[in-house]
């Protein structure tokens, strides 16, 4: 995941960065192209999550690696000369910091790394992940605050809308494929939420370029595929006159490269 904008004076202090290994615990297939892997130990006790777009790096190690115990980052680090995982950046969906769980939700592909693992994927198997990164906080002196992303900026998204306090007025964008894609987003934000579905020729930037925003201060996040992103920074940035330090787009992926 490439960050397009930074927007620091908006972050979260990053926590130590260290490496989880925790079993999985519940799989739950949450639409026909979505599943959320719960994992969960008291290994998470430790684990600090401070919401929003939190992410951490999930690690992929062919299944004939014999892996050192215990298994920290930095003896993770010193098998680099002899194997490097596969990586992948992925939200964090939820912390429950009472039962130790984390959830990540996973967009399935035809075909891709992280993909494949959630097809094959059962309870008490193990998940590898190092973090977790800084958090985006949503601009308390917003007049108005504009989300927008594809099924893969989801997660992020869900846990935005449930930091937004009571009343803040809010725009949401979401592209999905269709009906089937779209989830349940609570939050005591004031907020339109827009699905828009791929199957009928629904796409985001579109979307968004030919919306009526409203006046005021602007705090916009945004993430999914990196040529919608560009296209949506340019048009808040250049044609709206948003400044930059009020919009942030992240590239989650690029289209024409392989799925995760």
């Amino acid at each position: 995941m490439a960050v397009m904008s930074t927007n620091t004076e908006r972050r979260s202090r990053r926590q130590t960065t260290k490496l989880w290994r925790v079993p999985v615990r519940v799989i739950q297939q949450l639409t026909p192209r979505m599943t959320r892997i719960t994992v969960g130990g008291d290994d998470l006790a430790d684990f600090v999550s401070a919401g929003t777009d939190q992410n951490v790096m999930l690690y992929f190690y062919p299944d004939d690696v014999t892996l050192p115990e215990p298994l920290t980052l930095q003896a993770a680090r010193a098998m680099w000369s002899q194997v490097r995982p596969q990586t992948r950046t992925y939200t964090i969906g939820r912390h429950d910091p009472e039962r130790n769980e984390v959830d990540f939700d996973f967009v399935l592909h035809d075909a891709g790394l992280a993909s494949d693992w959630v097809k094959r994927v059962r309870p008490g198997d193990p998940v590898i992940f190092v973090g977790p990164s800084p958090v985006y906080r949503p601009d308390p002196a917003a007049d108005w605050h504009l989300v927008a992303g594809d099924e893969t900026a989801l997660p992020a998204i869900a846990a935005i809308l449930r930091e937004l306090p009571a009343g803040a007025r809010t725009l949401v964008f979401v592209e999905v494929e269709d009906a089937a894609e779209e989830q349940s987003l609570p939050t005591d934000a004031d907020a339109v939420i827009t699905w828009l579905h791929r199957a009928a020729g629904a796409t985001l930037a579109p979307a968004v370029t030919g919306a009526d925003l409203p006046d005021g201060q602007v705090d916009a996040w945004l993430a999914g595929e990196r040529t919608a992103m560009l296209t949506l920074r340019g048009h808040l940035l250049d044609e709206c006159g948003y400044p930059r330090s009020q919009v942030r787009p992240t590239t989650y992926w690029r289209r024409g490269e392989p799925g995760n």
